[in-house]
């Protein structure tokens, strides 16, 4: 049995009523606990509103594991990396990050590319979790599920909020990194996120040829971590991301994201928020026109033993 984390006051609250409780026999008014105790059952985590969007990049070392939320529904992109048999992401940090939400049941998982650090953790979380569907640019390695392949095009929308498949277009032969699922997601006000996997100088051409302005988003997960064999000088300026956003472990052996690639970024105007030191970030885009709610998981839950960023 779990239960989603509850909120600060029904923690208090069901404090005082296990103090009541506790309190020798005999003594008065001990009935309040029931209702003091009460508001544990009671579900506890917001959620979006219709036409907005949550955003979560979790820290998974060197890898990329993001849950999205919508008002009714949850989509899970990469799913972080395996470590051998005994150990990978999907169990050791999604699975839990998703119980803490109230998360029960996954709508769709995309998995972008077969490369470890994306996949890695797909099989735990499908053992795990309830899911609806399976979208992939490799349905071949979920040979006991079946899995819809990404296509350019491919387009749904949940509460208000429409999300687009721009990358791979069928047919085109684009092998790892480059096969990657490009998806745009869309709030009902315009705001764009953008999640590009992996993709590296080829794709990132291709998307611009067919993309062009559509590709300007407000947050940008940036491609293969912050490689210098992606986020191209084009590619940069014409997403113009305000808030881009970097799944790289710490002191990783690449040294993503590379200084050539932040410094783009950085001229472009972008805010940079690295997973290996902020830990796990947060984004809900607001009404536009409201600025970013950015949380970063270290700086709202400092500890002593952390050094700041």
């Amino acid at each position: 049995f779990d239960w989603p984390q509850p909120a600060a006051w029904v923690l208090a609250t069901g404090a005082a009523g296990m103090a009541l409780v506790c309190v020798p026999r005999g003594m008065p008014a001990r009935w309040p606990a029931a209702l003091l105790l009460l508001p544990l059952l009671l579900p506890s985590r917001g959620q979006p509103a219709p036409g907005e969007v949550w955003l979560t990049l979790l820290d998974v070392g060197q890898g990329l594991a993001t849950v999205i939320r919508t008002a009714r529904h949850v989509l899970v992109y990469d799913t972080g990396p395996a470590f051998g048999e005994d150990f990978d992401t999907g169990r050791a940090v999604i699975a839990p990050y998703l119980r803490h939400q109230g998360v029960r049941h996954i709508d769709r998982l995309l998995i972008s590319h077969g490369d470890n650090d994306h996949i890695g953790g797909a099989a735990s979380l499908l053992a795990l979790f309830s899911v609806d569907e399976i979208l992939t640019s490799v349905p071949s390695a979920f040979a006991t599920r079946q899995a819809q392949a990404c296509r350019r095009g491919l387009h749904w929308t949940w509460d208000e909020v429409e999300f687009t498949l721009l990358h791979p277009p069928a047919d085109a032969g684009y092998q790892g990194n480059d096969a990657s699922c490009v998806l745009q997601i869309r709030t009902a006000d315009g705001q764009a996120v953008l999640l590009p996997g992996d993709i590296e100088q080829a794709a990132e051409r291709a998307l611009l040829d067919f993309a062009g302005p559509q590709l300007a988003s407000r947050v940008l997960i940036v491609p293969h971590h912050g490689s210098n064999t992606s986020s191209t000088s084009a590619f940069v300026r014409a997403v113009d991301p305000q808030l881009a956003l970097v799944p790289a472990g710490h002191r990783n052996r690449y040294q993503f994201p590379h200084p050539v690639v932040t410094a783009r970024y950085t001229a472009q105007g972008s805010k940079l928020l690295q997973t290996g030191h902020s830990g796990a970030i947060t984004v809900r885009l607001s009404p536009l026109g409201k600025p970013l709610a950015v949380s970063r998981y270290r700086q709202d839950h400092p500890r002593l033993w952390r050094r700041p960023e």
